[in-house]
């Protein structure tokens, strides 16, 4: 587990101090050699500097419990990485320039367990952005004191090289509590890479963009390897700053996996090459035949762009038709339960299927791009695909997915705002918002269709 926090570079003399958290009584300090900042300037003269961010890994932690703890920064001292030293409380107190609040947080249960008296819930959500709607989706969230982990699917603050607006999502989040107590695993999006329109202001390097800056540098997701970012050519982008074809940038938060309890998480970069050789498919492929079914009867993948969508935007977009012709067959042979995905302004979940068909032993696709950016993508066509349960283009909102036991999860949408009269937004378009639409629906392990011979309609017996 990794604790994030950041200080403005004036107020501390960054050579003499050192980022702490204090768990309990344990003190860990961080590695001051990983202490991270950037700058970044546009073509226009505006020049962004940012504050240092500390990403202190905590390990040790008990499966189960509740923590509390705290984000120090310290004076440095020899040896100047002591982790999990513990210190005579007076001496440590001379050494605190500036603390924070205490926190608690919550770890999951170990593989192969489920708590005792309660299910596990995801908040599933995408395109955030710090607009009004933005904001009311973040305060519903706040209000469900449920939720054990957030799954943010990209485009998470839509600075678009406007640096500062990646401090505004992270002050619009701090103001909630549940920042500090619940983690958050995010998946690259096309607005996380910072370009611009080709007609305004952006600095290029001989021709090539500095991409990902921010998503590396304010958070820290689990790790396969040490991020691997090449300048990318302005050539791999159309002239409204969306990448044409897939990226240098390899691992950090690009991709990567975790386990929470009873499910596997397989986050993906759909601007990173998946092609059949690529280091994110071998390292995909490698994942999914070492997940353990009966410890993590769960296997969820995210990223960003759709394989499936209803909508009219991003429709032939070339990461989502190589995505259908290249991950689908691995997600349906190792029985992928639920791909999540945003990009798309608005919502859609559909049935259980393979191939563009219905199948109950396929994943469930859901998009879950009405976040707060906007929500308002044109259908496809009037008449939805037979793959597609339930569609929205005219509220915001966000998911939860609720594991009760191996073979039963609920999946709900909660609808968090609709636009107003005038909120035609970005594509000047809004759509009367149909109140009585709900999306509540249990959903049956694929893994356990056969075996169990049920359909979709299962009523539940809910003991493990």
């Amino acid at each position: 587990m990794t604790v994030s926090f950041s200080i403005s570079p004036a107020c501390i003399d960054e050579t003499s101090t050192v980022g702490a958290v204090r768990v309990g009584d344990v003190m860990i300090e961080g590695d001051p050699n990983d202490v991270v900042s950037y700058n970044a300037s546009r073509s226009d003269h505006n020049h962004y500097y940012s504050d240092l961010y500390y990403h202190i890994e905590i390990d040790d932690l008990q499966p189960g419990r509740k923590y509390s703890y705290q984000c120090l920064l310290l004076q440095k001292e020899e040896p100047s990485i002591q982790q999990y030293l513990r210190q005579d409380r007076e001496v440590l107190n001379e050494r605190i320039i500036s603390r924070s609040n205490i926190s608690t947080f919550h770890t999951p249960p170990a593989p192969g367990q489920w708590p005792q008296d309660r299910s596990i819930k995801f908040a599933v959500m995408g395109d955030l952005a710090t607009k009004p709607h933005s904001r009311e989706t973040i305060w519903h969230l706040d209000r469900d004191k449920s939720i054990d982990c957030i799954l943010l699917a990209g485009d998470i603050s839509y600075a678009n090289n406007h640096h500062h607006i990646w401090d505004e999502w992270m002050d619009m989040m701090s103001a909630h509590d549940f920042f500090s107590s619940t983690p958050v695993q995010i998946a690259l999006g096309n607005h996380d890479l910072d370009t611009v329109h080709r007609s305004g202001p952006i600095e290029a390097i001989d021709g090539s963009l500095e991409i990902g800056l921010a998503y590396e540098s304010r958070f820290r997701m689990p790790q396969i390897q040490p991020p691997v970012r090449e300048l990318a050519s302005l050539n791999l982008f159309r002239r409204n700053g969306q990448p044409n074809d897939f990226l240098p940038y390899e691992f950090g938060n690009a991709y990567y996996s975790f386990t929470f309890g009873p499910s596997k998480h397989i986050v993906l970069s759909s601007y990173t090459s998946f092609r059949e050789g690529s280091l994110q498919y071998e390292w995909l492929l490698s994942e999914l035949q070492s997940v353990d079914r009966s410890a993590t009867p769960w296997l969820i993948v995210m990223l960003h762009c759709p394989l499936y969508t209803t909508f009219q935007t991003h429709h032939k977009e070339l990461f989502t038709t190589e995505a259908q012709a290249i991950l689908e067959p691995l997600f349906v042979e190792y029985t992928v339960n639920f791909v999540v995905a945003g990009h798309i302004h608005a919502y859609m979940r559909t049935h259980p299927m393979a191939f563009s068909r219905r199948d109950p032993r396929g994943p469930v696709h859901i998009i879950q791009g009405n976040g707060g950016r906007q929500a308002n993508d044109l259908y496809y066509s009037d008449a939805a695909e037979e793959w597609v349960d339930v569609r929205d283009h005219s509220m915001y909102g966000y998911g939860v997915l609720d594991l009760f036991n191996n073979t039963h999860a609920m999946w709900k949408w909660v609808k968090t705002g609709f636009n107003a009269e005038g909120e035609g937004g970005i594509h000047d378009q809004r759509f009367d918002a149909d109140l009585n639409l709900h999306d509540e629906i249990w959903i049956t392990n694929q893994l356990y269709v056969e075996e169990m011979g049920v359909n979709e309609n299962v009523e539940l017996d809910l003991e493990r």
